[in-house]
């Protein structure tokens, strides 16, 4: 990997009613950030060490987490979402911090009560005869209070007797996505609908030069098959990346199904399936 991609980079930005950034310049950080392409939220764990008490009182569940990380020359978001819980235990001498953050925001508890509810997001919704797939998507994700990354529907049907939303909004949503030929899911904490074939091009190619850990691995299984792939740790892989990969075993574009950026110890890498 070129000299100029050395030089760590971490950055936690946490905000709520305190705002606060932590790097890897001041304080010892690890973190892991699995992603995949499911509409389950991911988990995300950052530890940082020897915080103050101070600071450790004012990081809250509920906060928002924004982790950065990367080098010098070349970082970017590998997740975003809310903090779940925060708990500070001792190792000998260190004070570790572990925080968890739940990417994007979770919506799976959110309900439809009844039509006199004054609560927006739990309000029975009917949609009249021939309304179709799109109008009932992005009212739903009004509903929900979504920030949408992107949507871009294969198909788009029309609902010719009408749809009525019921009970759990999100399996509401996910239903009609589906009917779309569509899937859900999570890329870097921002929620995306589109066909789980499509990929956001990166503009990137992996090899020994920009930090390809040896030579990725051919796997098969189900309905899917390509290779299990390790580099240095890479900001632009995530849920969906379309990458180029030059190696011995890999070569041509793939897209990244699952994944996870690791921060530990001395290691800093990333390792996806591409398919």
């Amino acid at each position: 990997m070129s000299n100029e991609l050395f030089g760590r980079v971490i950055k936690v930005h946490v905000e709520g009613d305190y705002k606060a950034d932590f790097t890897n310049d001041n304080f010892h950080i690890e973190f892991e950030v699995p992603f995949d392409d499911d509409s389950t939220p991911n988990q995300t764990t950052v530890e940082i060490f020897n915080l103050s008490s101070t600071s450790i009182n004012r990081i809250k569940k509920g906060n928002i987490l924004i982790l950065q990380a990367g080098y010098r020359s070349d970082y970017g978001i590998l997740s975003q979402g809310k903090i779940s819980s925060v708990l500070t235990s001792r190792d000998g001498v260190d004070k570790i911090t572990t925080i968890n953050m739940t990417e994007g925001q979770d919506y799976s508890g959110v309900k439809v009560t009844s039509a006199t509810s004054t609560d927006k997001k739990s309000l029975k919704i009917a949609f009249a005869k021939g309304t179709k797939a799109d109008v009932i998507i992005r009212k739903l994700v009004s509903a929900l209070g979504i920030r949408l990354g992107e949507m871009k529907l294969p198909k788009n049907p029309v609902y010719k007797s009408g749809y009525t939303v019921t009970g759990n909004i999100l399996n509401n949503l996910a239903e009609v996505i589906k009917d779309c030929g569509a899937s859900l899911y999570y890329r870097r904490g921002t929620l995306v609908i589109r066909s789980i074939t499509e990929g956001t091009d990166e503009q990137f190619i992996l090899e020994e030069a920009t930090g390809l850990l040896g030579s990725p691995e051919p796997f098969e299984e189900d309905d899917s098959k390509g290779y299990t792939v390790s580099s240095l740790l890479q900001h632009r892989l995530t849920t969906a990346s379309i990458v180029q990969i030059k190696s011995k075993t890999a070569n041509g574009k793939y897209r990244v199904k699952k994944g996870k950026h690791t921060a530990s110890g001395s290691d800093f890498k990333t390792e996806v399936t591409v398919i």
